[in-house]
């Protein structure tokens, strides 16, 4: 309904001028009048309620920076990490975990669709492939097998055929037990090598055997969950993505599931730190003829070698954020994993090493800085103790160093004591005065700054390992980035920031904030793509900022950083996180803490299709209404 009604009443007196249905033109002229009155009734109503949120407010955050509640929250946050340092705490997290998960599947269990329901929505399919399921066998456990040719003869979909490659196993049982398979089910073919070949040469020779638009590389031992194949079907009537992936989770040895791996959406970056995106690949045959199939001399991290050509040809990627895949497989070996990744950055050119990661079983791609840039380090403050301890930290604790540090001092009060510290610093100083508002402070602040590096930092954030400036410069050096940011930890160690999702908590959040690493989400230590990272630590080449105009003046206070790595996103840059740069963060010790009801509105206006497809780095699966990345 249009903010006032002048057009319709222009409307109506042209009627009445022509003669036209008097009577009919004023009950409309009433209906008119009463809509008004409504109006303004509603907008009376709409603004008081406006004023009792922000009342409402204004008290919660009167109460959450209180001194008395700050120290509940520091004592609870105490207990709870002493509970979760303990090993009963940790049996009896790891039990609770796994007994939420086998609830969580018999919810998901429930959620199905029937067969009859999948084989009705197949038929409606405009797009109806093959796909060729191929598999490698060498020495495999008869009944693990068994289990899994039958969850692919199981599959809902049907449009699909198994080409299966017996590697010389040499196992007196494997030749009848295969050829029965095929016997009975005509889309089962199975190939026998007489001489030892290796995975990546068996899975090229089984896929000979293929004729389907998709080929899905399926470990012997692993199963698929029953719509699987329905599922990455379905996904190929939007778009003929040219590589598939999916969620897993593990068998025991009585077939029950646990440990859940919930994985983001395609991070091209996660993929250059471990094959986050599992065993079970399913990809185009136009791709795999493009990449020209599997590598061989790299067996044991083939599949990996695979996704990484992959990834360098641009093909499109599509995450299917559902538990498909019960595995059974172990992880890919350290030392293949490493070549294959080495020889991806070969191939692309990159100057850069590859180093074992955070944790077993990672890695970083260490690039190095090309030249030496001024990194300016950007520091809001208003108190003298705060800064003095960042400066002394960044002074003894920052190997990078071309650099300058830019203060933006809020005064306030008078208080003369944090120009005399500053005095004794070689620090350009800025000076501010007025309400906190840290997209003005931190846009004043890039202005009055020399390098082509830019560094926004907290006061109240220290470094902690040596090299953290470097590893964000050489991530803002690229010209594919937009913004990078640093893990975060508070001072009990536990995540304070490693990345943050859009469409949780209050618009967004930390996800992992309070806690230690959890295993469904197990990404806080891998370099990877997000939609934003915090404030309190964040780089970027100054001619982004500039493009992207700075922060918004429409959020002075929250989601200034969350805005402008959305922008930058949208402009085509990628956002990073990287965990090898890593500070400690004494969270809102120098500002407020809580979000404004105003801004929140305009975050959820301006960033609604967010909330409405969903992070594309945070699975679905996990909550929406905490931070502890639980399941949702």
């Amino acid at each position: 309904m249009p903010a006032d009604y002048t057009h319709f009443r222009r409307e109506l007196q042209r009627i009445r001028d022509r003669s036209i249905d008097s009577e009919l033109a004023d009950l409309v002229d009433r209906l008119i009048a009463d809509l008004e009155r409504d109006q303004h009734a509603n907008k009376r109503r709409f603004e008081r309620f406006a004023e009792n949120l922000q009342a409402l407010d204004t008290r919660l955050l009167t109460i959450e920076n209180s001194r008395f509640f700050r120290m509940l929250q520091a004592a609870g946050a105490f207990l709870r990490v002493v509970k979760r340092r303990s090993p009963l705490r940790r049996r009896e997290g790891s039990a609770r975990d796994d007994g939420n998960y086998q609830a969580w599947v018999v919810r998901e269990a429930a959620q199905q669709p029937t067969t009859a329901e999948v084989s009705e929505t197949a038929c409606q399919f405009a797009y109806k492939p093959t796909i060729s399921i191929l598999m490698h066998v060498d020495r495999p456990r008869r009944e693990w097998l068994d289990r899994a040719i039958s969850s692919v003869r199981r599959q809902s979909y049907t449009e699909w055929e198994l080409c299966i490659c017996d590697d010389a196993s040499g196992e007196d049982w494997l030749d009848e037990f295969l050829r029965k398979q095929s016997e009975a089910d005509p889309r089962i073919r199975f190939v026998k090598s007489e001489e030892r070949m290796g995975a990546a040469s068996s899975l090229n020779r089984a896929g000979i055997l293929s004729n389907g638009q998709y080929l899905a590389v399926f470990d012997k031992h692993d199963t698929l969950s029953q719509h699987a194949l329905f599922y990455l079907t379905a996904a190929l009537q939007e778009e003929r993505f040219g590589m598939l992936y999916a969620d897993e989770d593990r068998l025991d040895e009585r077939d029950i599931r646990h440990d859940p791996i919930l994985k983001p959406g395609w991070s091209p970056d996660l993929l250059t730190s471990s094959m986050y995106l599992g065993d079970f690949l399913a990809v185009s045959r136009e791709a795999m003829d493009h990449v020209e199939w599997l590598r061989t001399g790299i067996d044991g991290a083939h599949i990996y070698d695979l996704a990484l050509r992959l990834a360098e040809s641009n093909v499109s990627v599509k995450h299917l954020p559902k538990v498909l895949v019960h595995s059974r497989s172990a992880r890919d070996a350290a030392g293949p994993a490493k070549r294959a990744l080495e020889d991806a950055v070969t191939r692309r050119g990159w100057q850069a090493s590859v180093t074992e990661g955070q944790i077993p079983g990672a890695f970083q791609v260490r690039r190095r800085i090309s030249g030496t840039p001024l990194a300016s380090l950007v520091i809001c403050s208003k108190t003298p103790k705060l800064l003095a301890s960042c400066l002394k930290a960044i002074e003894n604790r920052t190997a990078y160093p071309v650099r300058e540090i830019v203060v933006v001092e809020h005064r306030l009060d008078n208080d003369a004591s944090m120009a005399r510290m500053l005095e004794k610093s070689h620090c350009v100083r800025v000076p501010y005065s007025g309400a906190f508002d840290f997209a003005a402070m931190n846009n004043r602040g890039v202005q009055a700054a020399s390098g082509e590096i830019i560094v926004l930092m907290n006061d109240d954030v220290e470094p902690v390992s040596a090299d953290w400036l470097n590893e964000l410069i050489a991530h803002a050096q690229r010209p594919e980035t937009g913004v990078v940011g640093a893990r975060l930890l508070y001072p009990n160690g536990t995540i304070q920031h490693a990345g943050m999702a859009v469409g949780i908590m209050d618009g967004a959040g930390h996800p992992g904030r309070g806690d230690f690493e959890k295993a469904p989400w197990p990404w806080v230590r891998y370099t990877r793509n997000v939609s934003a990272v915090t404030g309190a630590c964040m780089a970027f080449r100054r001619t982004v900022f500039e493009e992207l105009g700075g922060f918004d003046p429409a959020f002075p206070i929250n989601y200034n950083d969350v805005d402008l790595c959305l922008r930058a996103s949208a402009a085509g840059y990628r956002v990073i996180y990287e965990p090898a740069s890593v500070l400690r963060h004494h969270e809102s010790a120098t500002r407020h803490r809580g979000t404004t009801w105003h801004e929140r509105e305009l975050f959820y206006e301006r960033w609604s299709n967010l909330f409405e497809t969903g992070d594309p780095y945070y699975n679905p699966n996990l909550t929406h209404t905490r931070e502890d990345c639980s399941l949702a």
